[in-house]
């Protein structure tokens, strides 16, 4: 629902029921359409202007639940602006506390020489200057779509041709559409940014300056992505430009959480990978070496708080390639019990799908929940938590993997989520601290989803936790 009508609906509301409130309106909204984010967004709003910080955060939480549309991002802003304020407020309180004490000790020792008295100078804290670098060279941009299996040569043609003309207008230099076999459950004629192909029905070079098609061919039956030299420069220019939009967003949702949970941006990259708990990602990842960059570019002067996400692009720009069509956005883990699949989203990107283990009887907990601490070679009996673990509640549940890779596909664990070894590694470099994760039991369809190649950050010792014996529920 978009704002017109949902104004609408509350003119139509207060017009029925005067002698009702606004907050009456939300609440009524909401009960009638749970699934739009829009009216928990405004609940939470009036919640929070009459200092009712435990229902607002109630109904910032649900709107996470509901599916995109106006206001869903300012939900979950406004959810994680108020979480960041109660933290805050604790952290003023403990401080009121600490500066009445420490306030006593002085008007008691304030005539004794010793440790109260320094004559060194206090060093202030800057931030590391970042150093101005050149600008990547522009690199061979690659589209992956997905087509209808119901066209016939001629009108997959001709519908690609159309494509074409009407994408990337502000593309300056020619590039390559890869056109491939429906995908189940993804959009048709969309960039699918994250998609591995199989099998391709064409290829196809097009410049966006003369608008014309410089090379083509068509394959009269699927013909493989990995076979031939036909598609070898393709295969090596998605391969690159799919390891830089990984990194790229690796780094900006890290950077975005960062934020949401201290405030401000780390003044280095470097401040990310940090030791546990402090650990939001294993390493910073190093650009390419076509992009003929030692690192990826820093600005934290360019961000702007009031649009946080958006300011990202700026704060840490993609080198090299185009902006996506349909913006990044940041990370989510969501989890469809019904079908057993984990999925890291990025919007409307689907980045990877896994398999995965979940609890008998119910016992994995629906609802949304943030990555709390990430754990490099968990401690447990035989091994039960595999390679790496990411807890999302404090009661003993978490993201793991598993000595049983058997086990992947049913429900057989006291709650926890199972992945296979491979599959928790990846999602652990992806995934960084305070990045939400969201347990729903809608029956919604694996997709029968290509994951690219392995994208897989070393993680070391500092981020282990060798004296502790953990009892997850496995």
């Amino acid at each position: 629902m978009d704002k017109v009508s949902f104004l609408q609906e509350k003119s139509a509301f207060h017009m029925k029921y005067p002698e009702q409130s606004d907050l009456s309106f939300y609440r009524w909204f909401t009960q009638q359409h749970p699934d739009e984010a829009i009216g928990w967004y405004h609940l939470g709003q009036a919640r929070e202007a009459q200092g009712d910080t435990r229902q607002a955060l109630a109904a910032y939480r649900q709107s996470l639940f509901a599916k995109q549309g106006p206001y869903y991002d300012e939900a979950r802003d406004a959810y994680q602006k108020l979480l960041r304020e109660q933290s805050r407020q604790g952290w003023r309180n403990r401080a009121r506390l600490l500066l009445a004490s420490l306030a006593f000790l002085y008007a008691q020792f304030v005539f004794s020489p010793g440790p109260l008295q320094d004559g060194a100078p206090a060093a202030s804290a800057q931030p590391q200057a970042v150093p101005a670098s050149a600008p990547a060279p522009v690199q061979p941009h690659v589209e992956v779509i997905a087509v209808p299996a119901t066209l016939s040569p001629k009108e997959l043609q001709s519908q690609v041709r159309r494509y074409v003309e009407a994408r990337r207008p502000a593309l300056a230099q020619p590039y390559t559409v890869l056109v491939v076999p429906e995908v189940p459950g993804s959009p048709l004629f969309t960039p699918l940014l994250f998609y591995q192909p199989k099998q391709v029905l064409g290829v196809l070079q097009y410049n966006p300056v003369s608008r014309t098609v410089i090379s083509q061919r068509w394959f009269g039956s699927p013909a493989s992505f990995d076979a031939g030299a036909t598609l070898a420069a393709a295969r090596g220019d998605l391969a690159v430009e799919q390891q830089t939009l990984q990194h790229v967003l690796t780094l900006r949702n890290s950077l975005y959480r960062y934020y949401q949970q201290k405030g401000t941006l780390p003044a280095s990259l470097a401040d990310l990978a940090g030791s546990y708990p402090g650990n939001y990602l294993p390493q910073v990842p190093l650009p390419p070496k076509r992009l003929l960059l030692k690192s990826y570019p820093y600005h934290p002067h360019a961000f702007q708080s009031g649009s946080a996400w958006a300011s990202l692009r700026d704060v840490l720009p993609l080198p090299g390639y185009p902006e996506p069509l349909s913006p990044l956005a940041p990370l989510q883990v969501r989890l469809s019990q019904k079908s057993h699949t984990l999925q890291l989203v990025s919007g409307t990107h689907l980045v990877r799908s896994y398999p995965a283990a979940i609890g008998k009887n119910d016992s994995t907990p629906e609802g949304y929940y943030t990555i709390l601490q990430k754990i490099n070679q968990p401690r447990g009996h035989d091994n039960i938590y595999g390679t790496r673990g990411l807890v999302f509640q404090g009661n003993g549940y978490a993201i793991h993997g598993t000595n049983h890779p058997e086990s992947i596909g049913t429900s057989v664990s006291l709650g926890c989520v199972r992945l296979f070894n491979a599959a928790v590694e990846e999602l652990y470099t992806f995934v960084s601290l305070g990045t939400e994760f969201i347990i729903s039991n809608a029956p919604v369809p694996a997709q029968p989803w290509s994951n690219p190649a392995l994208f897989i950050l070393p993680a070391g010792p500092e981020e282990e936790t060798p004296n502790v014996i953990y009892t997850w529920l496995h």
